[in-house]
């Protein structure tokens, strides 16, 4: 059909971290669209994966401890998974991430339609990293899908008996209404198996029988993902090509929409009128507001951003003057030039600042602008600079003020250092991690995790190796606010004494937050329908509770466990969480993967302004792939990014405050702070890596607004 597009879907053969393709990414289900032009393929998504293969639950996690595995919420007990004891925090209604949960990879992807024309995937599931995990002994991992940008995950269809079960295929034959599943045994043998159902077949065991109508394989080959015999060349780097398919003009437009780059296609400014008896006053009144005018960029998939325009000050000034002294004329028109203001931050904004902010704040009628963040010295973030812990907070009338190549480390204030005391009599000694500043209660507050001397024994008995010594085990979620004057005036936000003792924030009945580890950190907060949350990790994963902004340092509510690592690219942790709304949906990032050149960032989202309950996990809606990961960004790698937050720039742009991996030839040295724009694609999600010329073509750079005489 003239209308279709070829859709290839492939695994890739593991190359480095460095490129963003290691065993935990390559192993994932990526796709590549045909060009109708030359033939050639152009992978999706920066040829990153898109699909993952979810975390298994192990058999001793209970119902309520899997809540939060929502990727894995249709998994049946597995008979593939290790059987082992589950974690304590099991008997607190959570999973932990890499105990409770068996991170799984995948190979061999295979798309096909359902008889509803919708679409699925069935494929070899293996361990995180390739290896065997028992099930393709007999089984395939089926998911399907409405558009391709979002996966459900059904489960194993289980096939018996059989050798080994290597490259399934599933096409659903019409004529007999029913799908036929091929594969090849551990011996090369081909094999099918037939069903009428094949949602209805996961968990089932369907009878397998040998395949008269296709050729065995050498058994040599039946699981070498590599073999020549069974490869082509498609042109896509590292490439382990599945199978093709033909889709629609329109799914084709929504792959590329997700998963393509959007770009700056055009801009318009708004004709403007003038009338030609204006007085004076009125005259530069007028003129001074067209100074104003903003113009709107177009982009390739039909979004738009606003953005202003430096208009030419002197055509502005000679039009005001020629309107206050009575010279314009009806019918006249007059142009002014201008051109579309695109602020280049510095990259790196801030050397050596992880986990950091950019807050915006009136004080007492001033706009200022406000930088907060972990000191990350060489990668030491518990007692960095020879143990010379501190808070920096950064304050400025603008955002680019707040940079190190404007100045901005060198005017830093240490809110706390190590040794100032909490409001229990304890002594900071480390850490000062991931401050974010918000107003609670009327109050600019900062929400941190100190730590403090290690004990001499760890909870088990056993010796601690940071004992007398700052222990970020030791850490707990706390709260400082800035004082107020009589009269309701917040004190200088700059000066230390300014700011009430840091007090830890605890959950009901006065316990700690975290009683499986003690450790709690990445605080945030969240308004929705007049209710406030904490959002935080423990646990490796983020959990929230209500609160009273009029007591910020209690929970009034239990704590849930809400987003849990489930896919190989945010193995092991999800922390870091930040919210914001937009257009009716809560948009909640967390970081994943462990710290360093893999961090990546995720995306949770829930329905804002109908009083849904956030506590329940079951109302959050999780993202298969990163929102954002290591990548390209104008024309240099940036490695591991993660730990953002949401802000505005001084036009009320959406920016993203986050961190990246200080990597040279090897060499980690800790993570460095960077200031993007957001922009909001044409179907509502957040594009956190736009770069310079895809937000702003320099073709569309210089403006021009008509102006009519009336």
């Amino acid at each position: 059909m003239s209308d279709s597009y070829s859709l290839l879907c492939y695994t890739r053969v593991p190359t480095s971290r460095e490129e963003a393709n290691n065993e935990d990414i390559a192993f994932s289900m990526h796709l590549a669209l045909r060009s109708h032009l030359d033939g050639s393929w152009t992978p999706l998504n920066e040829n990153y994966g898109i699909f993952f293969a979810a975390g298994v639950p192990i058999a001793a996690a209970t119902p309520e401890s899997r809540r939060a595995c929502t990727a894995a919420a249709r998994f049946k007990t597995d008979p593939y998974t290790t059987v082992r004891a589950a974690s304590d925090a099991v008997a607190h209604g959570a999973a932990m991430p890499g105990v409770d949960i068996e991170l799984k990879s995948l190979k061999d992807p295979h798309l096909f339609r359902l008889a509803s024309g919708r679409f699925a995937v069935a494929a070899t599931r293996t361990a995180r990293g390739g290896g065997a995990d028992g099930s393709e002994r007999s089984a395939f991992l089926l998911a399907t899908s409405r558009d391709l940008t979002s996966y459900d995950q059904r489960g194993l269809v289980l096939l018996g008996p059989t050798s080994g079960v290597h490259r399934p295929t599933v096409i659903y034959n019409d004529a007999e209404r029913r799908y036929v599943i091929r594969w090849h045994d551990d011996d090369g043998h081909a094999m099918r198996a037939v069903c009428a159902d094949i949602i209805a077949a996961v968990g089932t065991t369907l009878p397998a029988e040998p395949d008269d109508t296709a050729e065995p394989i050498a058994a040599s080959n039946a699981n070498d993902v590599n073999a020549t015999s069974v490869r082509r060349d498609y042109g896509i780097a590292d490439a382990v090509p599945g199978n093709e398919i033909d889709i629609t003009e329109q799914e084709a437009a929504t792959l590329i929409a997700r998963f393509g780059r959007v770009y700056n296609t055009g801009v318009t400014v708004p004709s403007m009128t003038v009338s030609a008896d204006l007085y004076d006053g009125e005259a530069r009144d007028l003129i001074g507001s067209l100074g104003r005018t903003t113009a709107k960029l177009q982009y390739s998939d039909g979004s738009t951003a606003m953005r202003a325009v430096d208009w030419d000050a002197a055509q502005l000034a000679a039009l005001a003057d020629d309107a206050a002294a009575g010279r314009l004329k009806p019918g006249e028109r007059r142009t002014v030039r201008g051109r579309i203001r695109q602020t280049d931050y510095p990259v790196p904004f801030a050397v050596e600042r992880a986990d950091p902010s950019v807050f915006a704040w009136n004080y007492n009628g001033e706009q200022l602008f406000m930088f907060i963040a972990t000191d990350d010295t060489d990668g030491n973030c518990v007692d960095p600079n020879g143990g010379r812990t501190h808070m920096p907070l950064r304050v400025a009338t603008s955002i680019a003020d707040l940079s190190d190549a404007a100045g901005g480390r060198d005017r830093e204030i240490d809110l706390l250092t190590r040794g100032d005391r909490n409001s229990e009599g304890r002594a900071m000694t480390g850490c000062f991690w991931a401050p974010e500043l918000h107003v609670i209660g009327g109050k600019l507050s900062v929400l941190f995790m100190p730590c403090f001397d290690g004990p001499a024994a760890d909870p088990d008995g056993t010796a601690n190796d940071r004992a007398g010594k700052p222990d970020m085990w030791t850490g707990r979620c706390h709260i400082m606010q800035l004082r107020q004057d009589a009269d309701g005036r917040d004190l200088d936000p700059r000066d230390p004494a300014n700011w009430t003792v840091p007090e830890p924030i605890l959950g009901p009945g006065e316990r700690i937050l975290n009683p499986v580890q003690r450790i709690s950190l990445d605080m945030t907060v969240i308004v929705d329908s007049g209710r406030w949350y904490y959002a935080w990790q423990q646990v490796g994963s983020v959990w929230i509770a209500p609160f009273d902004p009029g007591r910020p340092t209690r929970l009034t509510g239990e704590p849930t466990q809400i987003v849990v690592p489930e896919f190989a690219w945010d193995n092991m942790i999800a922390e870091g969480p930040n919210a914001f709304v937009h257009e009716g949906k809560i948009f909640l990032i967390y970081s994943g993967s462990l710290v360093g050149i893999d961090y990546t960032t995720g995306l949770v989202t829930a329905p804002a302004g109908v009083r849904a309950d956030l506590t329940d996990p079951a109302t959050w809606t999780k993202l298969d792939y990163p929102l954002q990961k290591s990548g390209m960004y104008n024309g240099e790698w940036q490695l591991g990014t993660g730990h953002g937050m949401w802000s505005h720039d001084e036009g009320g742009n959406p920016i993203y405050v986050f961190h990246n991996a200080e990597y040279d030839n090897g060499r980690y040295g800790g993570r460095d702070a960077q200031v993007r724009r957001v922009h909001w694609s044409g179907e509502g999600m957040p594009i956190l890596d736009m770069q310079r010329d895809e937000e702003l073509n320099p073709a569309y750079a210089g403006v021009t607004m008509e102006i009519a005489v009336r």
